[in-house]
């Protein structure tokens, strides 16, 4: 967006939206630009007709409810979820279409992972330790969590890192500023404190679902995945507080839990479909792969490389589109949550999230 586009909030002169109600900043309320019960001058409106025109992703004031994780619209039945996840897909979508740049942090956390993961896979395969790994026997149980807990970090700290950087550029894009790579590189970097405690968070908690899975009953491996669900929703509301208030680690979850009243059960149920979309869209990813593969080969055994190659391509593109897709979800309910604390009244959501929800 051109620097002319752009307005300013007269309280704290935070970049804002022509359509904004209220700063997402101090929470001032607006009025089309100006303080609500400031008188606005016939110039004054025209300036702002001028050089404000009204941006793609405003938020949407027919939209205007006060947030309450338990008010999400959650009935229905399944197809009424699979059309509120299809809604935002195709928000993101979008979203993505006019800047680019919002997929490039997930397809680098992909990226990184898989180099990561190849490169512990060729440090055990050479020092003789894959093969006690991978087993389940009781005497390399010690070994496996000396190996498991450290990659298991580092791969978090890997996917939170270019998260944040997701987050970031979500937040910009929003809010009507251009979203720049720089930029989101350079707010992660500055936060990598909270992102590595949170890491190390997420890391004990995935070990403690794993104990709690053991080789039990099938009460234990319910009670591993819910405890999996609630700690991903928590990480994904934490993740927007760290990287847009500048915050750390314990700071995020009081702000989470203040946010969001701890409902953390009902944000999780509220997902509007994001992830029945997600598990859709990789089963058909899967599908498509595996259909391509064998047509390839079909044609020409020759051809099963080129098979494998486009079939990881199309998996791969869906994993970055899945993570940007998630991510944006929790973007947009943090950003719902916030202005509406600030505002002390009801407020609009963004237009990605007031659309799959209206």
């Amino acid at each position: 967006m051109a620097d002319n586009q752009r307005l300013t909030c007269p309280r704290c002169s935070a970049n804002i939206l022509y359509t904004d109600a209220q700063c997402l900043s101090c929470g001032v309320r607006l009025d089309e630009g100006g303080l609500a019960d400031a008188p606005a001058t016939a110039a004054d409106t025209l300036e702002v007709e001028l050089e404000s025109p009204q941006p793609e992703y405003e938020i949407s004031p027919q939209h205007r409810q006060p947030w309450d994780p338990s008010q999400m619209p959650t009935g229905g039945g399944f197809w009424v979820k699979l059309e509120r996840g299809w809604i935002f897909l195709k928000q993101a979508m979008t979203m993505w279409l006019n800047d680019k740049d919002l997929l490039v942090p997930s397809f680098l956390s992909l990226l990184n992972l898989a180099v990561f993961f190849g490169l512990c896979y060729w440090i055990l395969v050479g020092t003789g330790l894959w093969g006690r790994f991978v087993s389940n026997s009781d005497e390399s149980n010690l070994l496996f969590w000396a190996i498991a807990i450290p990659i298991s970090l580092l791969a978090y700290v890997i996917t939170y890192f270019y998260t944040a950087m997701t987050v970031n550029l979500i937040d910009t894009h929003l809010k009507g500023r251009d979203a720049r790579l720089g930029e989101a590189l350079q707010d992660a970097l500055k936060n990598v404190g909270a992102l590595v405690s949170l890491a190390v968070l997420s890391t004990i908690v995935a070990a403690l679902s794993s104990a709690v899975r053991g080789k039990g009953s099938r009460a234990r491996a319910l009670a591993s995945e819910a405890i999996d669900k609630t700690w991903q929703a928590a990480t994904y509301l934490m993740l927007p507080i760290i990287i847009i208030e500048d915050i750390p680690l314990r700071q995020a979850m009081s702000r989470a839990w203040q946010l969001h009243r701890g409902r953390l059960t009902d944000v999780v149920v509220a997902e509007i479909g994001v992830t029945l979309v997600n598990r859709l869209l990789s089963t058909l990813a899967l599908l498509a792969a595996i259909g391509q593969g064998i047509l390839l080969y079909l044609t020409s055994p020759a051809l099963l490389p080129l098979a494998i190659v486009i079939a990881a391509a199309i998996i791969s593109f869906i994993m970055i589109f899945t993570s940007y897709l998630r991510t944006a979800y929790y973007t947009c309910l943090y950003l719902w949550a916030a202005a509406t604390e600030a505002a002390e009244q009801p407020v609009a959501a963004p237009k990605p999230l007031a659309e799959a929800v209206a």
